[in-house]
């Protein structure tokens, strides 16, 4: 048995609130609550009275239309019929033979029909609101009308205007035909209401949130307990970038907690939605994730624009490698000499991919401690762990011989190439276009190489660079340089960049910010490249370089320089130094004091 359709009734007169509570109770099929108001008055009573869990609203006239427009409920209108109308000119005629019918369209569209089908010449007026019915009347009072036919709004107007009026009421048959068309159109949708209830339930029960916002960034909908939570302000400024019906993916972390979230853009009745469904996670250690970090996509594209390849263009000779190699889902190994930003080029990889809607993990292999390393490969928040990510293993080189072992089984036993994008980077020496450590990586999982030419590549390009460089110096350091003396730029151009792009932008924000004149001096340019000369590169790790191990001594004296060897590549890490010579740490430590 169904239950009762619980109407809301607005009246824009007394005598139909009487009306309508009379016939209601003639049915078994409604349950009727009644407010008299009229246009906006009528609108105030039923938006106090929205959230009190009515299936419907009954209303007439203007009144409904308004309705209709700023509430979601289904408003049916009561509508004046022709036998409504009839009703009235009788009534009128025994006020004057010169009348009119004024009214919103729900009273004119039906007088229209009858008069057309009864052929009386009738003048009708159609308004759509107050200020319009006022200015109608007026203009009708000064002709001369002797009597106006309309409705509520029309007939309080007419009457301060000191007009002959007749109101034109909505018999029992139109509400009792509204009631029916009330009933019948909530069965039709207490379906979809009770199925719309079931799925609400579900979603306010599931171990995850979902927040939606509407085009304006306010709280459509939410499962959030606290809606004033710090990743709520978040989310509303990240649904700025989600356009159309795209999906978004990106890992935040806010305080101690970081969160997994989608983004989906929606479309309901014309209207946009982000719709976001995040979990989070308490963020584990800063000793465990040493190493690790997380970049959005504005990130990774800020961090490429201020680099040389973005600022200068350098990555022209290098777009249609990308681009290749992003129509793959190879794994891929960027390599080339120290200072040749693989890091940037890497953002530029990722930020022109389909992949750039999901976060890009950056795990630097030359920070990782013994607790980041195993909360990489054993934690089940481990970036490796994550599904539809960039990930980027910067510095494959550093890595022991017998890490790499293990981040290959890792990545071959768990599919990782094929959940995720994955992007490595080694140090080559000049001639070398990959290290014999990527090698390793290239031959096991099949990655593309990206070789970066070194800086003595773009020597011609050098006076260009230069100046752009310093353009956008000139904001960061507020500052008003013109460029470079050609002398100085000469000495720029016969350098041989040892250390490349990265040597080349530290070189230029040091003369920038030492220098008081419009233009970079010769002498200035000189004294800082002489300094150059004479401070020796970083070398790279020393997996890179073969052990200069001298093997005419005693054995006792070839096992003590192997040891300190392998010490000297940990970083003085006896457990780790132990664990690859094969030996307990007390052993270790014994050889170590003989």
């Amino acid at each position: 048995m169904h239950r009762k359709v619980r109407v809301l009734g607005i009246a824009p007169y007394d005598n139909m609130k009487a009306l309508m509570l009379n016939l209601a109770q003639e049915r078994d099929d409604i349950e009727l609550t009644v407010f008299v108001g009229d246009l906006q008055q009528g609108v105030e009573l039923a938006k106090r009275n929205f959230y009190n869990d009515y299936d419907a609203i009954v209303s007439r006239g203007g009144t409904a239309q308004l309705l209709q427009e700023e509430l979601d409920l289904p408003v049916v209108e009561i509508a004046v019929t022709p036998f409504d109308i009839m009703r009235a000119m009788k009534l009128a005629k025994s006020v004057s033979d010169q009348y009119v019918i004024v009214g919103f369209p729900g009273v004119t569209a039906s007088a229209e029909q009858l008069c057309q089908l009864m052929q009386y010449q009738i003048d009708i007026h159609t308004i759509q609101n107050e200020a319009q019915a006022e200015e109608t009347l007026w203009e009708l009072r000064q002709k001369g009308t002797g009597a106006i036919l309309c409705d509520m709004v029309t007939n309080r107007t007419a009457m301060r205007l000191g007009l002959n009026v007749v109101l034109i009421t909505s018999g029992p048959e139109s509400i009792q035909a509204a009631f029916t068309d009330a009933v019948r159109l909530c069965r039709c949708y207490e379906n979809l209401r009770e199925e719309n209830r079931f799925l609400r339930s579900i979603i306010w029960n599931q171990i995850n949130h979902t927040l939606v916002f509407d085009d304006w960034g306010e709280i459509f909908f939410s499962t959030l307990e606290n809606n004033a939570l710090p990743i709520v302000d978040s989310l509303r400024e990240e649904r700025k970038n989600v356009s159309g019906s795209e999906e978004r993916r990106i890992l935040k972390r806010i305080s101690n907690v970081r969160y997994d979230v989608r983004m989906k853009g929606e479309e309901l009745n014309g209207h946009s939605y982000v719709a976001c469904y995040f979990s989070d996670s308490r963020v584990p250690s800063a000793e465990l994730q040493r190493g690790i970090r997380l970049v959005s996509q504005q990130d990774a594209e800020q961090e490429y624009n201020g680099s040389l390849y973005g600022m200068a263009g350098l990555i022209r000779d290098l777009q249609a490698s990308c681009a290749h190699i992003n129509q793959s889902a190879q794994p891929v190994m960027v390599s080339g000499e120290v200072g040749c930003l693989k890091e940037q080029v890497v953002n530029y990889l990722y930020i022109t991919s389909s992949r750039s809607n999901s976060p890009l993990v950056i795990i630097d292999c030359f920070l990782l401690n013994d607790k980041a390393w195993d909360y990489l490969l054993n934690h089940h928040n481990s970036p490796l762990a994550q599904s539809g990510c960039t990930i980027f293993l910067k510095g494959v080189d550093v890595l022991s011989a017998e890490h790499r072992r293990q981040i290959l089984a890792n990545m071959l036993a768990m599919d990782i190439c094929k959940r995720n994008r994955v992007v490595f980077s080694c140090v080559c020496q000049s001639g070398e276009s990959v290290t014999e450590a990527g090698m390793a990586f290239v031959e096991h999982l099949g990655c593309l190489v990206l070789y970066l030419p070194p800086m003595r590549q773009y020597i011609s390009q050098i006076p260009a660079a230069a100046n752009i460089c310093l353009s956008n110096l000139n904001t960061e350091l507020v500052k008003q340089l013109l460029g470079l003396e050609p002398g100085a730029v000469q000495l720029l151009q016969d350098y041989d960049w040892p250390g490349n792009h990265a040597q080349f932008q530290r070189i230029l924000r040091e003369l920038a910010a030492m220098t008081d004149g419009l233009y970079i001096t010769r002498a200035d340019t000189a004294q800082i490249l002489q300094r150059e000369r004479t401070v020796p590169l970083a070398e790279r790790k020393a997996e890179n370089r073969s052990p200069q191990i001298d093997f005419d001594g005693t054995l006792d004296q070839i096992n003590q320089e192997i040891i300190c060897h392998i010490l000297e590549e940990e970083n003085g890490n006896q457990s780790r130094t132990a664990r690859r010579l094969g030996i307990s740490r007390t052993t270790l430590w014994r050889l170590l004091n003989r």
